[in-house]
């Protein structure tokens, strides 16, 4: 049997949808736009505060190129998924590259 998480079901919803969201290059306010809700919403999810209704998940789902259920992954088995979509698609593969390395740099400059 899988590990649990011990992360609340909403704070890991959010959190993966703040990944996609930056991964893609947008900011709270374009991406709230285009899925229709306010950016205060949008913040409160994305931060675990509250739950976006299913279809508000759909329209997400979509914006970010994803399926609902990857934004249910934890951890481990989203980093799995990512990994081996990674090499699926060679923009793919470039932008998270390129993800990955502004959070090294990220990490260095703040000296962690």
């Amino acid at each position: 049997m899988p590990k649990k998480s011990k992360r609340p079901l909403t704070v890991i919803v959010g959190a993966n949808i703040t990944a996609k969201r930056k991964r893609l290059g947008l900011n709270q306010a374009q991406f709230a736009e285009r899925i229709g809700i306010g950016a205060d919403s949008l913040s409160r999810i994305e931060r675990g505060l509250t739950a976006p209704r299913f279809q508000t998940l759909e329209k997400m789902a979509l914006i970010l190129e994803c399926q609902v259920a990857e934004l249910f992954l934890t951890g481990t088995e989203s980093s799995l998924l990512s990994f081996a979509e990674m090499f699926s698609d060679p923009e793919t593969a470039k932008n998270e590259i390129i993800f990955m390395a502004e959070k090294i740099i990220q990490l260095a400059r703040a000296g962690k």
